[in-house]
């Protein structure tokens, strides 16, 4: 039987964003789509290897009037912060957006290691500035 060529890149296209849709539902894969960070997929990676790290707020954060939107101990529901690792002090990660009012370490100081829910690799991004991967 012969397949449309239209037929086998449709087909390809359903495949490839289900195998992205699973991989997602199991936590190995990560999109963004906000500007503080290239928009992008981001690959579940060890540690050491990660240059990115999905967080949560600390109680320390809980007086800003933004803390009920995001992960916390107070909403672990919330929504996870994707920031770039820019230092690895011991005990802690220093992180950093690309917008000059990203929330990232300017604004939260270093984030501690049991905030952090992900450690991540970039796979594609979109418009990575000089400071991104």
């Amino acid at each position: 039987m012969f397949l449309h060529p239209a037929l086998v890149a449709i087909r390809g296209a359903v495949g490839v964003l289900a195998a992205i849709g699973l991989a997602a539902s199991a936590g190995l894969i990560l999109g963004n789509a906000t500007p503080s960070v290239p928009r992008g997929l981001y690959l579940k990676a060890d540690p050491a290897d990660a240059t990115y790290v999905t967080f949560c707020l600390g109680r320390r954060d809980g007086a800003a009037e933004w803390y009920g939107h995001f992960c916390s101990p107070a909403n672990p529901a919330g929504v996870r912060i994707l920031k770039r690792i820019a230092e690895r002090p011991i005990g802690n990660v220093m992180v950093a957006g690309d917008l000059p009012l990203a929330l990232d370490s300017r604004v939260l100081g270093p984030v501690r290691l049991n905030e952090i829910r992900g450690w991540w690799r970039p796979v594609i991004q979109i418009g990575a500035s000089s400071n991104g991967d």
